[in-house]
């Protein structure tokens, strides 16, 4: 197991090309191989993986088949087609069906590569991880190990600040312009009111209260 690597699925039932990919990706992710999709999506189902490289030609199902079941599960994991079929109708079928990318072999390893780091910065774009606490920026959600804390949007946009700039303090007059807006007129109860929700939210979901008061500057999230 490689903490804090990236971890990559590969479904992929030639051999030769899996040590391929093992010894191109180890470094610098956590890459676990399946030579068949029933494999594939048992783990699928117990543990998400950051990115899927899919061959589309496999002994048991075949690649489409699987990415069905992976959108059916999952609308934002990026998925990049690595495959034989390297013509025009394999590769819109391929997006069409919820790909982010397709590469036909024979490939450029280190070119893939360059697709695999595009499409982890692209994905982490819209979902942060954090303490447990993951922000969906694409659904406007926050969940606190797997259960959504339900959160309006305000709610979301104090706490997703406060999470991005974990260890350092807020100010306060930072949090309103985030939030509200220059032009805010309301009352200065109403953060410290919001704040209280989100622990309050927090709490009723079994979580750790992360969010501390700074007396006369702001609010801060804790790294723990």
């Amino acid at each position: 197991m490689k903490e804090n690597l990236p971890l990559i699925y590969i479904v992929e039932d030639d051999e030769g090309i899996g040590e391929v990919y093992e010894g191109a990706f180890e470094e610098s992710y956590d890459v676990r191989l399946f030579e068949n999709g029933n494999d594939f999506l048992n783990e699928f189902s117990r543990k998400r993986p950051n990115l899927i490289i899919l061959d589309i030609m496999l002994p048991d199902m075949d690649g489409y088949t699987i990415l069905n079941k992976i959108r059916q599960e999952d609308k934002k994991v990026p998925v990049i087609i690595v495959s034989a079929k390297n013509d025009e109708i394999s590769f819109v079928k391929g997006l069409n069906k919820g790909a982010d990318d397709y590469m036909a072999k024979p490939f450029s390893i280190l070119e893939l590569m360059a697709r695999v780091k595009t499409n982890l910065r692209r994905a982490s774009l819209y979902v942060m991880d954090a303490q447990g606490f993951v922000i969906d920026n694409n659904t406007y959600k926050i969940l606190y190990n797997g259960q959504d804390l339900g959160l309006t949007l305000k709610e979301f946009k104090l706490l997703k600040h406060l999470i991005t700039k974990g260890g350092v303090t807020v100010e306060r007059e930072e949090l309103f312009r985030e939030v509200w807006g220059e032009n805010f007129m309301g009352e200065t109860r109403t953060l410290d009111m919001h704040i209280a929700t989100l622990r309050d939210k927090i709490k009723n979901i079994k979580g750790t209260d992360s969010i501390v008061t700074v007396r006369g500057i702001g609010y801060r999230f804790e790294n723990q």
